[in-house]
């Protein structure tokens, strides 16, 4: 993915509108010395001149021709190169946009399996860093365009004024591009470095920010978090960086000299050797003083760009990695009274995750109007088979039937749409985004003062007034808002771990009887063997599969 692409490709048009802009503008600037060199050197002039006094304005001016060429072709520059840095600049915004538009709709059609094997943290750092990296490259294309032209008009200019000193310019220039290239190549090598490592840094990051509580409880734990990995990251970072661009602004600084360089062999030895009149020397010294200035701004621009390369590259090679869904984006209504899975199994890919947990074959039947409990050891497969369950894993073997409809791509976004489900890592948004039941706001009220919440939260407009609730709280807010979504499947993963035991006894004792009574299916997975009574049909796993009884889970009465 080239950056200058990627700009053609989003408005071409106006792309190309802008670098004729630019183009003119910069050709436009390049004529400014030899304007000025027309009223001070008239025997190397192009234009007839009058040298008499014209009165503008009460002020005396000579030259007026020159002057009025001089005052038009600045204000065409200033316009031209206005609009031509405006253009590209809002192409770039748009340009910005779309990656991020693009990176959002690709994540929301990922599978949550390829989420997952890539990592959050690497997926948020390349949205909110390389993005912004890719705007700071692009943000100065305009400049290079316009000092680009302006230099090639410059050297035609001193093309015009003497051939000998052109082409030891352009010598000089050639020279000085293939140096050039030498560090920028090892500074190029430092920046894909730094980025490299940012991915680390992000998620040593989120450790420092969500594992927080667990960090204070241990120095140790802390201190070498801090020292091996957190600070370990920074400095990996940053002493990349740091070498980037030691490297790439020496050789800017290099560059920029060897403008004063070439100015001083033609001024001290280039006129020994070769015919250079005082007229045509004040042009070429005029004429390299002012392409010290588009050569600067060309090469200090030059690590940005590629510091924008590299993240462009990032992002293309992230969503590369994103697989997409092959599922149909159909949604039709759907009924369903049970659901059956025969022989289902999934294996985890591997990926960066490293798992190579396999989950079954397994045999099961969720009905409505039944409450159903899988319970097991840490690393069983309860997890996995929750997701299955939810249709969030595709199941890489058996077959999964809604009634007597088999799961395939053509539906299984159909069947998901009735399934409501709080896993234990769950996100709760700050406003309720869909909501299916009627008298909203007397359920609203309704369910706040039952899970206690009706002194913690507000809700207005379907916005939530606060998420600073305790996990206890945020969990009872995420089992309203799967009150109002109304599905036919209520899947919950742990929901009662971290409330007290009032609310342990309202969730099984009040929450799962309604919902059975209203003819929801309903699937707990939990660990309060206390209140397995409430179940229907208790699923047992370990190692992936399902099993007749297991250690401290023998002799349940409803065993499966």
């Amino acid at each position: 993915m080239k950056l200058f692409s990627a700009f053609t490709k989003t408005a071409p048009n106006k792309v190309f509108l802008s670098v004729i802009l630019g183009g003119l503008s910069g050709v436009c600037y390049s004529l400014l010395i030899p304007i000025v060199l027309q009223a001070v050197n008239q025997s190397h002039g192009f234009l007839k001149t009058d040298s008499s006094l014209h009165t503008f304005l009460g002020y005396e001016i000579s030259h007026y021709k020159v002057a009025t060429l001089f005052l038009f072709t600045c204000i065409f520059i200033l316009i031209s190169r206005t609009c031509s840095q405006l253009i590209l600049a809002r192409i770039s915004l748009d340009l910005t946009s779309k990656i991020r538009r693009d990176f959002y709709d690709k994540i929301a059609k990922a599978p949550i399996s390829s989420l997952e094997n890539i990592g959050y943290a690497k997926l948020i750092a390349t949205i909110s860093g390389d993005v912004g990296r890719i705007v700071g490259g692009a943000s100065i294309l305009p400049d290079i365009l316009i000092n680009s032209v302006t230099l090639f008009g410059m050297l035609g200019f001193l093309l015009y004024l003497n051939a000998d000193v052109f082409w030891f310019v352009i010598m000089a220039i050639l020279f000085g591009v293939i140096t050039y290239q030498i560090p920028m190549y090892f500074g190029n090598k430092y920046f894909y470095k730094a980025r490299m490592k940012y991915d680390s840094l992000h998620t040593a990051i989120q450790g420092l920010v969500f594992g927080a509580k667990e960090l204070k409880l241990n120095k140790n734990k802390k201190d070498k978090f801090f020292k091996d990995i957190l600070l370990e990251s920074e400095r990996g970072v940053i002493s990349a960086e740091k070498n980037g661009i030691s490297i790439t602004r020496a050789a800017a600084n290099y560059g920029d000299l060897l403008s004063f360089f070439v100015i001083g062999v033609v001024i001290f030895v280039f006129v020994n050797y070769h015919s250079v009149s005082n007229g045509e020397l004040l042009g070429v010294i005029m004429a390299l003083l002012y392409i010290t200035t588009p050569v600067s701004i060309i090469i200090n621009s030059i690590p940005s760009i590629i510091m924008a390369k590299v993240a462009l590259n990032k992002v293309k090679t992230v969503f590369d990695e994103l697989s997409i869904e092959e599922f149909s984006t159909e949604i039709f209504d759907v009924n369903w009274n049970s659901i059956k899975f025969k022989g289902v199994e999934y294996s985890y890919g591997g990926g960066t995750s490293g798992r190579a947990f396999s989950l079954g074959p397994v045999d099961l039947e969720i009905k409505r109007g039944q409450v159903t409990f899988i319970v097991g050891g840490n690393g069983s497969g309860k997890s996995t088979l929750s997701k299955v369950i939810s249709l969030h894993y595709q199941a890489t073997g058996g077959k999964i039937y809604f009634e007597d409809e088999l799961i395939t791509a053509d539906n299984t976004n159909a069947y998901r749409q009735t399934v409501s489900a709080i896993f234990s890592d769950y996100h709760l948004f700050d406003r309720l985004l869909d909501i299916r039941q009627e008298n909203v706001n007397e359920l609203i009220e309704d369910y706040l003062k039952q899970l206690a919440l009706k002194e913690k939260v507000t809700i207005t407009d379907g916005e939530f007034s606060t998420l600073s609730l305790s996990d206890g709280q945020r969990r009872r807010m995420a089992l309203l808002v799967s009150f109002l979504e109304d599905k036919d499947l209520y899947l919950f993963d742990e929901w009662a771990a971290d409330q007290d035991p009032s609310f342990k006894h309202f969730f099984y004792h009040q929450v799962l009887p309604d919902l059975k009574a209203k003819g929801k299916a309903v699937v707990v997975i939990s660990h309060d063997d206390r209140f397995f009574d409430v179940a229907d049909e208790i699923v047992i796993m370990e190692d992936g599969k399902r099993v007749e009884e297991y250690g401290g889970f023998m002799g349940i009465s409803k065993a499966s």
